[in-house]
């Protein structure tokens, strides 16, 4: 079995994870989020990692990604890291995957990296209006991470958009799709869907293409 890597890009609150979400639901994929790659940050206090800048690819552990990846497409299993954004740092759990036909990659890092363009000859960037990324980040921090309206207004403006526009967005010309983060979220998974089947070709047809 050959393995296919998608991976999806997008800046914060662009929809990405959704997009995911719904093309996984449709070809039974399984979604490696590069969140879960964030650096363990054991070694600080809760306060320190506060003032840690997450919206650079160095606080990712990029190294381990792409281990862990070639790990897969050599047809051997991974214990993916989870992250506890409650207390940010790396929890203590790990999650089994073993190898797919076809892996999502969703993150803000997406595209950043060289060594994972190239395994990946499908790149999806997902492009989405600053004020609706905002808008949904807000509503994720404050009710499924425990953040204030103050500490994600602050930080957005502070960290998350500055590095959207130095790291982020420029990684959209290294996809081969961009789809919008407005669009219905059917419409925009079927454009990824029939991107997907030119590289993959399954026995049946995706659902709903």
């Amino acid at each position: 079995m050959q393995t296919h890597f998608v991976p999806i890009a997008g800046g914060t609150g662009s929809g990405k994870t959704t997009l995911a979400r719904a093309v996984a639901a449709q070809i039974h994929s399984p979604i490696i989020s590069i969140d879960d790659y964030y650096r363990p940050l054991d070694h600080m206090t809760f306060e320190e990692r506060e003032k840690v800048n997450f919206d650079c690819p160095d606080a990712i552990d990029h190294d381990l990604l792409i281990l862990h990846l070639q790990t897969l497409l050599e047809g051997r299993p991974i214990e993916l890291p989870q992250y506890d954004f409650t207390r940010h740092t790396r929890a203590p759990r790990q999650e089994h995957l073993e190898p797919a036909p076809v892996i999502l990659i969703e993150g803000i890092f997406a595209l950043c990296w060289s060594e994972l363009n190239q395994l990946c000859p499908i790149r999806v960037y997902v492009e989405t209006p600053k004020l609706l990324r905002f808008q949904r980040r807000m509503e994720r921090d404050v009710s499924e991470r425990g953040r204030s309206i103050e500490e994600v207004t602050h930080r957005f403006h502070s960290h998350v958009n500055p590095m959207h526009e130095l790291y982020v967005e420029p990684t959209k010309h290294e996809s081969t799709l961009i789809v919008s983060g407005v669009e219905p979220i059917e419409e925009t998974s079927g454009h990824v869907l029939r991107h997907i089947q030119t590289v993959w070709k399954p026995e049946e047809r995706l659902a709903r293409v």
